[in-house]
Formats: C-alpha cells, sequence, structure tokens
C-alpha cells in the first residue's frame, strides 16, 4: 500500500442488526403531518422473519469501502470500542483494503452498535452513539490525503470538527467532501460554518437541503444555489427515486436514477453510496455528469442487497453496468 492516502473518511462506524420484520405483524400508517409510522402491536410478543449482523458500516465507514473498491488508496478516521463488535469492525474495514491506522481504540467503551427495523424496502434504525473522547489525528506528511470525506458523527465530536477546519486551514491542497450526518445537520450551518465554505463537494438529499437552509423551497436550482453561497465549490442534491442534481457553480446537471433491474431489496446505504462515489469519481479526475452516472449505478447495486456495503461495487462492474444502460439514463443540463 502506498503511503500518501487518495481518500480518507471521518466520522463514526457502527454495526447495524438487520430485523427484518414481517408484514403481517407490521404496517405503515400516515399521522397528520403526512409522515409515515411504522406500526406495530405494543405490548406483546411479535415474530420476526430473520436478523442479520453488518459490522463495520455507518455513513462514513460505507464511503470509505466505496472508494477503496473503485481503487483509492483509502485510510479511516474513526473511533470503536474495545469489545468484541470493535475488533470485528477493524477487521472488516481491513478486509475491504480500508486502512485503520486512525481508528482510535478506547479501553472500557462499548464500539456503536444500531438495530435496523427492515420492512419491505425501506428501514427505520434506532441509533446510539458512545460519547468517546473525540480527537483529532495527526497527519503528517506521509500520510496525508489528496481527499478528506467527512460525514456522521456523534454530538459529542465537535472536536473532531474543530480539528478538521485547522487542519484544512493549513493543508490547502488537501480537497474535502462534506456529507453531514443527522447530529451535524442538526448542529446549524453557522456553527459548522468552516467546513460548509471549504468544502470541494458538498452532498446531502433534499430534505436535507432544505433543513440546513431553513428554506421551503421545492426549486432544487434555489436550493442548490443557496448552497454554493456557504461556499461548496460543487454541490450534490439527491432526490432519492426522483435522480440527483450536481452543480460547479456555472452548471446544474440533472441525473435520472438507473432503472432497478428488480425491485430495491432494501434502501440502507442508497444515499452513502451515491454521495461517496460521486466524490470517487471525481477525485480521479472525472467530470460531473461522468460522476453522477456512477453513483447512480452503484446506488442502485447497494439497493439490491442486505446492508449498506455488499452491493457496493468496482470499477470494471460500474463500467459493465453503465454498457447496459438504458438510453433513458443520461445527464441532462437544468436550465
Amino acid at each position: 500500500m502506498k503511503n500518501n492516502f487518495e481518500f480518507i473518511a471521518v466520522g463514526d462506524v457502527v454495526t447495524d442488526a438487520f430485523i427484518e420484520l414481517l408484514s403481517t405483524e407490521a404496517k405503515v400508517e400516515q399521522d397528520r403531518s403526512h409522515h409515515p409510522l411504522l406500526c406495530m402491536t405494543y405490548g406483546t410478543k411479535i415474530p420476526f422473519q430473520e436478523a442479520i449482523v453488518v459490522p463495520a458500516v455507518g455513513n462514513a465507514a460505507n464511503a470509505a469501502v466505496a472508494a477503496a473498491r473503485l481503487g483509492l488508496n483509502t485510510g479511516f478516521i474513526s473511533d470503536v470500542g474495545n469489545d468484541d463488535n470493535g475488533r470485528e469492525m477493524l477487521h472488516s474495514l481491513t478486509n475491504n483494503n480500508v486502512s485503520t491506522e486512525f481508528v482510535r481504540i478506547h479501553h472500557g467503551k462499548h464500539s456503536n452498535y444500531h438495530y435496523v427495523l427492515w420492512y419491505k424496502a425501506d428501514r427505520t434504525i434506532l441509533i446510539k452513539h458512545e460519547a468517546y473522547d473525540y480527537r483529532w489525528p495527526r497527519l503528517h506528511d506521509h500520510n496525508k490525503s489528496e481527499w478528506l470525506y467527512m460525514s456522521s458523527i456523534a454530538e459529542s465530536g465537535e472536536p473532531i470538527h474543530v480539528g478538521l477546519a485547522k487542519y484544512l486551514e493549513a493543508n490547502k491542497d488537501v480537497k474535502f467532501a462534506f456529507q453531514p450526518g443527522t447530529f451535524q445537520i442538526r448542529e446549524g450551518k453557522a456553527k459548522l460554518a468552516k467546513l460548509y465554505s471549504r468544502a470541494e463537494v458538498f452532498a446531502a438529499n433534499k430534505e436535507e437541503f432544505q433543513q440546513i437552509l431553513n428554506s421551503n423551497s421545492n426549486d432544487e436550482k434555489i436550493l442548490i444555489n443557496d448552497m454554493h453561497k456557504l461556499g461548496p465549490k460543487v454541490v450534490l442534491l439527491t432526490d432519492g427515486p426522483k435522480g440527483a442534481f450536481a452543480s460547479d457553480g456555472k452548471e446544474v446537471v440533472f441525473m435520472p436514477p438507473y432503472p432497478d433491474p428488480k425491485p430495491p431489496y432494501d434502501r440502507t446505504g442508497a444515499g452513502d453510496a451515491y454521495a461517496s462515489t460521486f466524490t470517487a469519481a471525481l477525485a480521479q479526475g472525472k467530470d460531473l455528469a461522468t460522476g453522477l452516472a456512477w453513483a447512480g449505478v452503484n446506488s442502485m447495486s447497494v439497493v439490491q442487497q442486505v446492508g449498506a456495503q455488499a452491493g457496493l461495487l468496482k470499477k470494471p462492474e460500474i463500467d459493465h453496468w453503465l454498457k447496459k444502460a438504458p438510453t433513458s439514463f443520461k445527464p441532462k443540463l437544468v436550465n
């Protein structure tokens, strides 16, 4: 493995325990605000289909594995507990060609463990982030990276945000991609202004754009332009099955989703696959349209399998799907 990294992901890593719910035991209903609710009988025993445990996932970990499979020399900055789950995470990352050189092991702490209520093709995740003593690692010239990719971290992760901002200020040549997680979005754009302003790439879904910008607009171009004003050079807005938009400040490119070869099996990690694959393509010198094409294929592949990483593809596999792509899967400039 080369000394210098091409891509280092930053953020929490978790184990996901998938619990597949039976359609006879659960259902989805709408509340008064039209937000779907997962409903089950309270105060009883509920049969389930099966349980599947997937180690070493989470937004940043998924990005690291995606980049590694696309051929980038990849590292990971994260934290785990000194327990069996933590050791299994490290083993899984290593097996996926992701360096764990910067993963800190915390003695006396548990590793992050989430429960995924898997109903039909979608999921509801019960999350709990351990409160680690977060610290930004020392990155020397021999192990610095061309790209840093920051995503979800716990509420107590402020030292990582501060350390990352200082590092980016001191290393102007390092490109930065930001895919904020739940707690980072709740922090607000003002508190994380240094990260937004330094981002080479910013990625989020449409609802997250609206939340971050405190906007009621449904116009993708308005949301993208407002995000550019915070500093990001390239902005990626995903909108689920409707497709995605990418902008470099000069043009906005729309890409429809890659058609599913069969109905989605599990949507976990689709957004992570899209954002990280798009970034990995740009890291390899590709343009916006190519990045969107790669991302669409990888996202499609991920939802065909359980968990966020099993479906992540290597470059020749993406090329294979692109050769099979229908004529409708092509970029379009947005006026």
